[in-house]
């Protein structure tokens, strides 16, 4: 019996010995062997780090109205677990379906939304239009949501079945107002165009974090002691563009854009002295908080810089300049125009039969291509057309701070392409922001400037201005004396009556430019009745404030390209009128007066409209120089202002009603003078209350005990400080080849203000010899 104790004793001592070799052995390895693992575990349990997000920079115009910022966003969040729990997913959908602006069907799918297992989700996020939503449509969800509890009784104080969480967003206060500049940021905060991407690294800042240590809820335990490390937020922008003076340009071109139904319209305005940027529009265009909305491929495109085209008269500018430079320029010198042959073409003017015998100037005035052959071909030659071209900057990027900008494409391949491009046709290919920095170039005295976007970077907590930008001259094109003498005729092809630009004359103000109206290619031929049509010039001419270049791609012209100038023309004067206005430039009343003191013959009587058809009451007003503004969509005229009989400056507007005063609308009366709302409200029978004195800034139309008022406010025109327009005093702040119908093509149908009975062959260039082909209607390069 004592041997069998002995012996559990032993074996119960080499149990415990070995239990306790085991014991010592697992300790030994959790605690050295397997320490580093474990303690790397522990304190990721531990620690918690949240990151600490960086306000991106704010994007302001000019005078520091903000385009761009941050602000708090609010994301809608399903729980479609609850809402299954109490049967109300199909109720959910159709509450937030009226509120969002989302198919019920969509809201649905993600209010019963289930997981890999077949389970219903308990957190769902419902896309883009969920997403980061502005404090006014938060609201909105939340007083749904209150009564949507109500309705259905659901008990607690803030059932989590659809809640709000806050966010980070990218916004921008004034909508679509100059989308295709700034760009936008998605809704996973990537810059994805414009400024945006472009200065993205200096926009988006640097992001922070803080870490803590944080017991198994979360909490932070009492005695850690928190990591910080600070977000470095990014740098602001201010810009060269005017906000207003951006509103009148899309204003313009909307118009425009609706009235004449082309593919897409462009519009750039600049200061020529120094190639500042003061508007840049597109349409199509699109509205960067609801990006997710539109065609990429169609409305991101910004057409200023990204679209190239031949384009038809306006390059004559080049031809023209080199000319005078070159003394060969002979005003007063005749030629035979109509035709002219070239090695193995016959290259026509527009008007096929051409004008008999004519001085040179008078074929500047009508936009003879035979003149500009026989000036930049014939007289120039080949190199020195080739020079100034370059000289111009046709042969290379703008070096515009956009991204996306393309390369021009000059082709000097025979002798019958070298002849077209004296007049824009055949071997130039050029973009709009090209375009209108040559003819800065001649407002300003010879100085082809490099155009910019963005005026200084700023510290976003200080104001302090940590970069400048100012103008950059990129060469002499012509010397001082040539620019003011191109000027000069410039000016004639808007003010004298021969001249294809004058639609573009602004009242108060001398203009000087050129139109442009060329062909489409379509199947390999030049389209008889489809066009690209151009204007670009610059105001006050002797003094240039702006200079604005308007494209429009195959607007709807009823087939006559003598209308080319409705659409082109009557856009650069309203943009200019308003725009000078709103920049100080009083406009110089002494010829109007003088000429109607004398009784000359500068204003002329208004016909009387009544009972015309709208087209026909515009074609008469057109013939007397006159503007017609359409009130309605009647089938006739009804109503006029001014009164038949009253006599107007050139240029002046008309008013046509073409319904029943109560059903007409109100015209946009913004740079308009009291008299003119005034007469107005008289025509449309609407009460009248004015604010101020000078012109309308504000308009609205309010009750009136039962009866409609046109309520106007007005101020008086305010100079602006000398340097330059519209700017904050400094230290106040805290395509390629073949694109659809792109690359114009054709012979210049150019708009030469003749008779309406005169028919303009537009393909005055001809087909191409080779390479001919089109892509939608587009020309090929």
């Amino acid at each position: 019996m004592p041997h069998k104790i002995r012996v559990r004793s032993l074996l119960l001592g080499a149990a415990f010995t070995l239990l306790f070799i085991l014991l010592i052995g697992r300790l030994y390895w959790l605690q050295v062997v397997e320490s580093p693992w474990l303690t790397a575990r522990a304190q990721a349990m531990w620690d918690k780090e949240e990151s600490l997000p960086a306000d991106r920079g704010t994007i302001y115009d000019r005078n520091l109205e903000v385009l761009a910022g941050d602000a708090t966003g609010y994301t809608v969040v399903l729980n479609p677990k609850l809402i299954g729990e109490l049967g109300l997913a199909r109720e959910v959908a159709q509450g937030l379906s009226q509120v969002l602006g989302v198919s019920e069907a969509a809201l649905y799918e993600h209010a019963t939304n289930r997981d890999a297992d077949g389970n219903l989700r308990i957190y769902r996020q419902i896309g883009n239009d969920g997403r980061k939503l502005p404090t006014e449509k938060a609201e909105a969800i939340r007083a749904w949501k209150d009564a949507f509890v109500k309705e259905h009784r659901i008990k607690g104080d803030d059932w989590p079945g659809v809640i709000l969480e806050e966010e980070q967003m990218r916004y921008y206060p004034k909508g679509s107002l100059a989308a295709h500049v700034l760009g936008f940021v998605n809704k996973n905060g990537d810059a994805a165009s414009g400024l945006e991407l472009a200065m993205d690294e200096l926009l988006r800042g640097v992001p922070g974090s803080v870490a803590y240590q944080k017991d198994q809820k979360g909490r932070r335990l009492p005695d850690s002691k928190p990591e910080l490390v600070p977000p470095v937020d990014g740098q602001s922008l201010v810009l060269t563009i005017d906000q207003t003076i951006q509103h009148y340009t899309e204003t313009a071109l909307k118009k425009a854009y609706e009235q004449y139904k082309p593919k897409s319209m462009t519009a750039i305005a600049v200061d020529p002295r120094t190639m500042e940027v003061l508007s840049l529009a597109n349409f199509p265009t699109f509205d960067p908080n609801e990006y997710w909305k539109y065609d990429p491929e169609k409305d991101f495109k910004n057409m200023a810089i990204q679209s190239r085209y031949e384009p038809g008269s306006t390059f004559k500018l080049v031809t023209l300049a080199a000319a005078v430079e070159q003394g060969v320029f002979k005003p007063e010198e005749t030629y035979k125009s109509g035709s002219i042959r070239v090695a193995d073409r016959t290259l026509n003017d527009h008007r096929r039969g051409g004008w008999g015998e004519i001085s040179y100037l008078e074929g500047l005035l009508r936009s003879s291509n035979v003149a500009f052959v026989k000036l930049g071909y014939e007289m120039l030659g080949e190199n020195l057309l080739r020079e100034y071209i370059d000289r111009f900057g046709f042969t290379r990027k703008t070096g515009i701070d956009l991204p996306g900008e393309v390369d021009p494409m000059i082709r000097f391949r025979y002798a019958s392409e070298i002849a077209t491009t004296t007049y824009g046709q055949g071997g130039a290919i050029v973009t709009p922001i090209q375009q209108l920095a040559a003819y800065a170039a001649i407002a300003n005295g010879g100085k082809l400037m490099q155009p910019y976007v963005v005026k200084r970077v700023v510290d976003s907590d200080t104001g302090e201005v940590l970069m400048q930008n100012g103008p950059k001259e990129l060469g002499q094109v012509v010397s001082p004396a040539v620019a003011k003498q191109v000027t000069e005729y410039l000016k004639q092809v808007v003010s004298d009556e021969r001249g294809t630009g004058r639609r573009a004359r602004v009242d108060g103000y001398e203009v000087a430019g050129k139109t442009g109206t060329a062909n489409i290619v379509v199947d390999g031929e030049y389209s008889p009745d489809t066009w690209v049509v151009s204007f670009i010039g610059y105001a006050p001419a002797d003094d240039p404030r702006i200079a604005v270049a308007i494209i429009a791609d195959q607007p709807d012209l009823g087939g006559d390209s003598n209308r080319a100038g409705e659409v082109s023309g009557t856009v650069f004067r309203e943009i200019v009128s308003q725009s000078l206005r709103h920049m100080g430039v009083k406009p110089d009343t002494a010829p109007i007066a003088a000429a109607a003191s004398i009784g000359g013959d500068t204003l002329a009587p208004v016909p009387d409209l009544q009972g015309l058809a709208p087209r026909a009451a515009a074609k008469e007003l057109d013939a007397r120089d006159f503007e017609a503004r359409l009130v309605g969509d009647g089938a006739k005229v009804v109503g006029q202002y001014p009164a038949a009989g009253e006599r107007m400056p050139p240029s002046a507007q008309v008013y046509l009603l073409t319904v029943p005063q109560e059903e007409a609308p109100v015209p946009d009366m913004t740079g308009a003078g009291l008299r003119d709302v005034v007469q107005l409200c008289a025509l449309l029978g609407l009460r009248c209350e004015a604010e101020g004195e000078g012109y309308v800034v504000e308009q609205d139309v309010v009750d009136r005990d039962g009866e409609a008022a046109l309520r106007v406010r007005l101020e008086p025109l305010r100079p602006r400080p000398s340097g330059e327009a519209a700017e904050a005093e400094e230290g106040g702040e805290g395509g390629t080849n073949g694109e659809a119908g792109e690359e114009a093509d054709g012979g210049d149908g150019e708009e030469a203000g003749e008779e309406a009975s005169e028919a303009e062959d537009g393909a005055a260039g001809g087909v191409p010899e080779s390479d001919v082909g089109s892509d939608e209607g587009g020309s090929a390069a």
